[in-house]
């Protein structure tokens, strides 16, 4: 199979390449937006992609690409984000069904679901059910047109086009940006750069945004990469309905800012909360009855080993980072 990986260059994608030593059959493609890739392709321009895919013969796509980041950068850019996403979503699904790629994976997230639900866990039914939190409206409503795109192409014309949802996923190759990156790269970046000054003012304290009383749920992006694979080259997930990725535990920002702290052998007692800033949506809490259901028998890293991990290729990857 011909496998067309759109934000082949984006930390899921990296973690894809990875994985795909294991599936030696397939020919892996990865798309760009960057000028250095020889898949160099705007996903926002129609003409653009309709032309890259007119002589591809793809079989396979696994959709990445967005116009992502965390809480700041939801909260300041909602008209980008939304215009952004809303072009690359209907011209990649335009161009799969123009081409006959039949099949493929596209990635939303957790943070689309309704601020407010009926109840937690939320479930794949309750998407739709109500408004996203305020924070991210642009980025949230962009990914959940996207669900109602492939699930009426599937109806209309018989496709496969499958939406994973993962929850906060952390890990290598992540976007450490301390103005436009999410909660855990962000954090880590911001006090690696506070233990350089404490060097030369050892008094200085540690910053962590919020209150740390929100809940939130992590996923470690190498799992996510194999889970994608799995769903995608398996025999066991025989659905084209959505399907939520997570492990069965959650914890208060508070409780992850201590762990990266303790990772990086920071103390607790050196760390002061700015509660001047946004915490965003306190609860978000998704359940994954429906994918333990199919895969009871995944192992999920867990977050101890996924930050140690993962800070330990922030360490030695420092000076190429995306930040």
């Amino acid at each position: 199979m011909k496998v067309c990986i759109t934000g082949g260059t984006g930390m899921v994608g990296q973690c894809i390449k990875d994985v795909i030593k294991t599936y030696p059959k397939h020919e892996f493609i990865f798309l760009s937006r960057k000028s250095n890739n020889i898949h160099q392709v705007d996903l926002r321009n129609n003409k653009a992609v309709m032309d890259y895919f007119r002589y591809k013969d793809y079989d396979y796509i696994i959709h990445l690409a967005a116009n992502v980041g965390g809480l700041y950068k939801n909260m300041e850019k909602n008209v980008e984000m939304f215009n952004d996403n809303m072009k690359i979503n209907q011209n990649v699904l335009e161009a799969c069904h123009k081409n006959n790629i039949n099949r493929g994976i596209f990635c939303l997230s957790s943070c689309v679901y309704p601020a407010n639900p009926s109840k937690f866990p939320m479930d794949e039914t309750m998407i739709h059910e109500s408004p996203p939190h305020p924070s991210n409206e642009g980025y949230a409503y962009s990914k959940r047109m996207l669900e109602m795109q492939c699930r009426h192409y599937n109806k209309a014309y018989g496709r496969e086009y499958i939406c994973v949802t993962p929850v906060n996923l952390y890990g290598p190759y992540d976007n450490f940006s301390l103005t436009n990156g999410h909660f855990i790269p962000m954090l880590m970046n911001r006090f690696y750069k506070e233990l350089q000054w404490r060097h030369h003012n050892p008094d200085s304290k540690f910053t962590a945004y919020g209150t740390g009383t929100p809940l939130r749920q992590f996923l470690f992006t190498p799992d996510f990469a194999k889970i994608i694979c799995e769903i995608l080259f398996g025999e066991k997930y025989k659905s084209t309905e959505s399907i939520i990725c997570c492990n069965d535990n959650e914890y208060t920002i508070k409780h992850i800012v201590n762990s990266i702290a303790k990772v990086m052998e920071i103390g607790q007692a050196n760390i002061e909360w700015d509660t001047t800033k946004s915490d965003g949506c306190m609860k978000k809490t998704v359940t994954n009855k429906k994918f333990r259901n199919i895969y009871p028998n995944f192992k999920f890293t867990h977050i101890n080993d996924g930050l140690e991990y993962t800070y330990a290729w922030f360490c030695a990857n420092y000076e190429r980072l995306r930040q």
